[in-house]
């Protein structure tokens, strides 16, 4: 693995789309991109530059219809906040604002539909970052578009444009139809004999397995949340959730993995080894961490919740019920988890009177 090139303080790098690396420096709000390397003696004396200019006043604002002028409106306007509690604005703002980072002064008006291409088919490419964290990917391109769409719309508006969107114009990436990969009993069983009551992988699988709850909900799930033999949650809302209050029956199954631990956190159930909550991606690296452990590499936190809808529905469960168990508003989004499960029932119903009806017309022997 190469060495990652060390930069000055509150310098940064990043391939713009044009595929050229450029430098940037940011500093209480205030940035500007470098002309000469930042490690040669020219760059060092843009560096002073900007120390300088930094001292002498406060940041200039972003000139009139560059995208971050449009996105410190964006970010404030009903376009953007509409409909959004404060986890789905927090998230959609993450995504935005590396797409902003990257071209704040370029003007609206200059983007085509070729750029927009360019910077989904790189946010298409799985990498891993810093952290060894692995980022990117065609879902990551996907929720890049899904966020693109409504920010260039809002631009459009604001500037009075006559122009059609380019990010309609753009083609999609494929994402691979299935998503995460949904546990088998098998796959389950597997996790639970690596990992034994008492221990926090087990009661994380417990919790997601009888809660269907995702990563961000199941980080803050406590004792507050339990209630007379119920759980009462209400999921973050998100673009598959109503974000209304739910009440869940308590599994023993989960009241058993609770009780097994010696130690729980006070706020929430599963915390850190330093007794913190978790937060959401904490979660889902440990979760892939414990995985890994069980030899389920293939697997994660979020197949969790596809198997906890899977069992109910080859239980009879009918799609009124199980948008009741995961907190989904229509059929559609209840069919993306359950769409392996409806294929099998049709197979059997369709070919068992076939197979009835051919075994009644074999010739007895």
């Amino acid at each position: 693995m190469a060495r990652k090139e060390k930069l000055p303080p509150n310098v940064s790098s990043f391939v713009d789309r044009h595929g050229k690396r450029r430098y940037r420096w940011r500093r209480a709000g205030r940035s500007a991109y470098f002309r000469a390397h930042p490690n040669s003696p020219e760059g060092a004396a843009e560096l002073e530059g900007f120390l300088a200019g930094h001292a002498a006043g406060p940041a200039p604002r972003h000139a009139h219809g560059t995208v971050g002028w449009v996105a410190a409106r964006y970010y404030a306007s009903a376009a953007f906040l509409g409909g959004k509690n404060k986890a789905s604005a927090h998230n959609a703002r993450m995504i935005l604002e590396k797409f902003v980072a990257e071209v704040e002064n370029d003007l609206i008006t200059n983007f085509r539909f070729d750029h927009i291409e360019a910077m989904l088919m790189r946010a298409a490419v799985k990498r891993t970052n810093d952290k060894g964290r692995t980022i990117g990917g065609p879902s990551a391109a996907a929720n890049l578009r899904g966020e693109l769409k409504p920010f260039f719309d809002y631009a459009i508006k604001l500037l009075g444009l006559q122009r059609p969107n380019p990010v309609d114009q753009a083609e999609p990436i494929a994402v691979p139809k299935g998503g995460f990969h949904t546990w088998t009993e098998d796959e389950i069983a597997q996790f639970r004999a690596c990992h034994a009551l008492g221990t926090k992988p087990r009661l994380a699988l417990e919790i997601f397995l009888w809660t269907a709850l995702r990563r961000g909900d199941a980080s803050t799930f406590g004792r507050k949340h339990l209630k007379d033999g119920m759980i009462e949650v209400t999921p973050s809302k998100t673009k598959d959730s109503t974000g209304q209050t739910l009440w869940l029956p308590a599994a023993p199954q989960l009241i058993e993995a609770i009780e097994a631990m010696a130690v729980t956190g006070t706020e929430t159930f599963l915390v850190t080894d330093y007794g913190r909550p978790f937060t959401t991606a904490g979660l889902g690296q440990r979760m892939r961490k414990w995985c890994d452990d069980a030899g389920l590499p293939h697997c994660s936190a979020h197949g969790l919740r596809k198997a906890a809808t899977r069992r109910a529905a080859e239980a009879g469960a009918s799609n009124q019920e199980l948008k009741a168990v995961g907190g989904w508003s229509t059929d559609r989004q209840v069919a993306v988890y359950t769409a392996a499960v409806e294929q099998k029932r049709m197979a059997e119903q369709a070919l068992a009177p076939v197979i009835e009806l051919d075994l009644a017309n074999r010739p007895r022997r």
